[in-house]
Parts: structure tokens; C-alpha cells; sequence
């Protein structure tokens, strides 16, 4: 998790300062108010107004850094996903095609899911720091980035189901293809052992 950042600790300063100026007040004399500094509210409340944009524009950077980090997560996996289907097709009738396909699918998964939890991990994280309307924005986000990845997920899982299916199909159509070869030529061995001579 990052360091919180400047804009953070003054927002959160000033919120302080404004609770130490009412609790500094003092009981008016006539009515049973409480009379504080009029003047060092006002300032306090626009150096507030000041602090929040930047509290909000941090919010959506830590957003966008995010979602390109879960963006590149699937054109990633998408490409290796292709490559495997390219290579694949190329080499159906080997058997280490179908492992191999395997073995990156699982890595696939397993870094885009790495990715994504960390992306998730550190918005969270940065979002709780934030307050008012861009906490609320940043844990919707959050929650859509979640929406978002496991969707991705799942589709991958299919199309790399899908490609192993077809891998898986090809290899016996190629393995029957052998066999029904290979009988036909034991059978023109025979029918040439028991032929008349000429």
C-alpha cells in the first residue's frame, strides 16, 4: 500500500482543526449556545472546499491506473490464447500440444488473477483513505473491477475448455485415422503372402 499522500493529510487535518475550533468554544452568555470563532470556521471551511478536488482527482487516477492494469491482464491472456490455439492447429497431431496448451492456460489464469487481486487490493486500500463522495465512487468501482474480473475469468476458462476440446478431438480423429491406415496395410500384406504366384 502507498504512502497516503499530501492532499490526503491536509484534508484530514483541516477536519481536525474544524472539530478544534467548535470544541474551543465557549457557552454564550444568553440563549445556552455556544459561540466559537466565526472567522476561523470560514477559513477552515474554504481551505476544506480547496483540499477535496484534489482528494477526488487522486481517486480517479488510483481508478484509471487501475483499469489499465486489468486491461492489459486480458489483452495478455487473450494473446497467449491465440498463440496457443495458432500452435495448436499447427501441431494437432502431437499429443504435448494438449499439456502444453494446459500449462500456459493455467499460468494465464493464474497471472491475470494475480493482477486483478492486486489491482482490486490497492484501490481498495487507496479508497479507504479518501473521504465523502469519492470514497463511496472508489468502493463502487471496486466493486465493478470485481464484476468486471470474474466475468473475464470465466470466459477465459471457456475458450480455453473450448480449444482443449478441439485439441482433444483432433488428436483422435488423427489416432483412428493411423489405426484404420494401418489395418488397411495388414490386410494387403495378407491377401500378398496368400496370392498365386504369377
Amino acid at each position: 500500500m502507498e504512502p497516503r499522500r499530501e492532499a490526503d493529510i491536509d484534508l484530514l487535518e483541516i477536519i481536525d482543526q474544524l472539530e478544534d475550533a467548535v470544541l474551543s468554544g465557549r457557552n454564550a452568555r444568553l440563549g445556552g449556545g455556544w459561540i466559537v470563532d466565526r472567522e476561523q470556521l470560514l477559513d477552515l471551511i474554504d481551505r476544506l472546499r480547496a483540499a477535496a478536488p484534489a482528494s477526488l482527482e487522486q481517486a480517479e487516477q488510483l481508478l484509471g491506473e487501475r483499469d489499465k492494469v486489468l486491461e492489459g491482464a486480458r489483452e495478455e491472456a487473450q494473446l497467449v490464447v491465440n498463440r496457443a490455439q495458432q500452435e495448436a492447429e499447427m501441431q494437432i497431431g502431437a499429443h504435448e500440444v494438449v499439456v502444453a496448451a494446459q500449462q500456459r492456460a493455467d499460468e494465464i489464469l493464474e497471472r491475470a488473477g494475480m493482477s486483478a487481486r492486486e489491482a482490486i487490493e490497492n484501490a481498495r486500500a487507496e479508497a479507504a483513505g479518501i473521504r465523502g463522495g469519492a470514497a463511496t465512487d472508489a468502493v463502487e468501482q471496486a466493486l465493478e473491477a470485481d464484476r468486471y474480473s470474474l466475468e473475464m475469468l470465466r470466459r477465459l476458462a471457456e475458450q480455453l475448455a473450448s480449444l482443449e476440446q478441439n485439441v482433444n478431438n483432433s488428436v483422435g480423429a488423427l489416432e483412428l485415422k493411423l489405426a484404420q491406415a494401418q489395418e488397411a496395410r495388414d490386410l494387403d500384406a495378407r491377401d500378398a503372402e496368400h496370392a498365386p504366384p504369377p
